[in-house]
């Protein structure tokens, strides 16, 4: 079997798993529910006098439980409940946290929380253990690592070359002011837009050119300022502080399905200081 590999960057003391065991310590056995699908959420919606349901609008998922099975084995029982420690404070945890697996896929991650107890399993043979670790993602979607294009507001070219002849020849200098995306996942990701590096007295916009879904803010920017609008749960964040989605005058968020790309323009309302510059951010996502 190709190697697989766990970690929890967020509990550095807590050990990698890997399941190409090599001498005492702890390795994996398997990562239950990680490459299955997730259950949808059906609604029940019967016809009283006619075969069948009515049609559901979305189907949703419902969310994943991944189970980090593993075990442990050492040269004394003394080294093998010490090696429980880690493991019992991670579960211990009330927070959410990232968990990682590494295998052909590519390194994927999803964040979790605790969905049950440690189990520490003394049946196998001596100083030999087997564990498991249960976990709940709320977003069933396991995502790769971030990734950025960036974008300046637009310029103008010097045009083409003249005389003209056929094909006109663009003589170059301009930037229309765009970023495009793409999702190679699975499954539909949700990007972040962040508008950094100058100001803009009457705030932004930004339009998906090929559907001309419009993201408008109506909001002096400051050149010190940093505004992130964060697609997954339609805020808008000042200096990562202050929210400020309700000077939102155009609110068309979207989701980018797999395999799609778009291509974002950056557009300023009112006058100019410094550099406004765009940075969108995404991940690809998969099911």
């Amino acid at each position: 079997m190709s190697r697989i590999v766990v970690r929890f960057p967020d509990f550095p003391d807590v050990p990698e798993l890997s399941n190409d065991k090599s001498g005492d310590g702890a390795w994996l056995v398997d990562v239950v529910n990680w490459w299955d699908g997730v259950d949808s959420m059906n609604e029940r919606n019967e016809r009283a006098n006619g075969d069948g349901e009515y049609d559901q609008e979305d189907v949703y998922s419902a969310a994943r439980f991944p189970v980090v099975v593993g075990r442990v084995s050492f040269a004394s029982e003394a080294q093998l409940f010490a090696a429980r420690a880690p493991f019992a404070r991670m579960m211990a945890s009330r927070k959410a946290h990232t968990i990682e697996v590494e295998s052909l896929d590519g390194i994927q991650r999803a964040e979790v929380v605790r969905n049950g107890r440690l189990t520490w399993d003394m049946v196998n043979a001596p100083y030999v253990i087997e564990f498991e670790l249960p976990f709940k993602a709320p977003d069933p979607r396991k995502y790769g690592s971030w990734r950025e294009q960036s974008t300046g507001l637009p310029v103008l070219g010097l045009g083409v070359e003249s005389p003209l002849a056929s094909p006109l020849t663009q003589i170059g200098g301009g930037s229309p002011g765009r970023v495009s995306l793409t999702n190679p996942g699975s499954t539909d990701t949700f990007p972040e837009a962040i508008i950094s590096g100058g100001g803009s007295a009457g705030g932004v916009q930004l339009t998906r050119i090929e559907t001309a879904e419009r993201i408008r803010l109506e909001w002096p920017i400051l050149p010190t300022d940093t505004v992130r609008f964060s697609f997954a749960d339609g805020q808008v964040w000042l200096n990562e502080q202050a929210p400020i989605s309700g000077r939102l005058t155009a609110a068309n968020w979207w989701v980018l399905g797999p395999g799609e790309t778009a291509t974002v323009q950056l557009e300023a309302i009112g006058a100019v200081t410094g550099t406004p510059t765009l940075t969108m951010r995404w991940r690809e996502a998969n099911a």
